[in-house]
């Protein structure tokens, strides 16, 4: 009787690419698929004030280049994430290509639910971090928290770790601040 051996096949990013579109938000890792459930409300709402107030410095000051998911970040010829925001610096912006962003962007933003939290922290913290991202950040709309994470020799450091009334400024967005209420307000406007 012969034993069966488990097969895992593992995709290069440009076969990852050929899959086809069925409308759900998939990321590859070390050539496995990983699908990630779609955002809730809180996460929406945060996703849209954090990047409405960054637009808005964008405007008046020209730093660099926002994109939001869904759109690949690849990492290494297995590996394309999606983090929820991430922000290009002007200098780098070759890196920006039709597809995907090819890539580390000198931002990424996570922000955390509870179906996605330890991915986010744990298998994706990594990543970015073999990848050379110089900065993180995790926010949590359930906890209202912020934490912005600064890589150092090739580690995620705590830059700062916010809550309360608190208010989010960063090196890469001189002058630049929103509040945690603002950030974290769902209020919908009707």
């Amino acid at each position: 009787m012969a034993m069966g051996t488990e097969v895992i096949i593992r995709l290069t990013y440009d076969e990852f690419r050929r899959l086809p579109d069925d409308g759900r938000r998939y990321e590859l890792v070390h050539g496995e698929v990983h699908v990630s459930p779609s955002p809730n409300v809180k996460h929406q709402r945060t996703l849209w004030n954090l990047s409405s107030s960054l637009s808005l410095y964008s405007k008046t000051h020209d730093v660099g280049q926002f994109y939001f998911a869904p759109l690949d970040v690849v990492l290494a010829a297995d590996t394309a994430l999606q983090p929820d925001l991430m922000f290009i610096r002007k200098e780098r912006a070759a890196i920006i290509e039709a597809n995907n962003i090819a890539g580390p962007p000198d931002l990424v933003v996570e922000i955390l639910s509870p179906s996605t939290a330890a991915h986010d922290r744990a298998t994706k913290l990594a990543l970015y971090a073999e990848a050379g991202v110089p900065w993180v950040w995790f926010l949590d709309p359930d906890a209202k928290t912020v934490e912005t994470l600064k890589l150092e020799n090739g580690k995620y450091y705590f830059h700062s770790i916010l809550s309360g009334n608190q208010t989010l400024t960063s090196p890469l967005f001189p002058g630049w601040q929103l509040t945690l209420h603002e950030l974290f307000d769902f209020r919908t406007g009707f």
